[in-house]
């Protein structure tokens, strides 16, 4: 697995956006924290600092008359 950028054709879809190895450790769980994330809008205005704890974040493209926002994160580990 290799991360990748997340584009809106991937809503509904797990993607690969970070990749561990752990000998030894068999991790269960992964809390996104303030700040892990960064956004590009359809129109590439970019949102630094994106807060997913709650699972859900929105923001307004101004530039571009857009509203932005990803929702229902999850996450899920997978062993290759």
């Amino acid at each position: 697995y290799q991360p990748r950028i997340v584009t809106a054709e991937d809503s509904e879809s797990f993607v690969p956006v970070l990749v561990m190895e752990c000998r030894g450790v068999e991790p269960y769980a992964f809390h996104p924290m303030d700040g892990e994330f960064t956004v590009a809008s359809e129109g590439n205005i970019i949102f630094d600092d994106v807060d997913l704890s709650e699972g859900d974040w929105g923001d307004y493209d101004e530039e571009n008359d857009a509203a932005v926002s990803i929702t229902d994160f999850e996450s899920e580990f997978v062993n290759p």
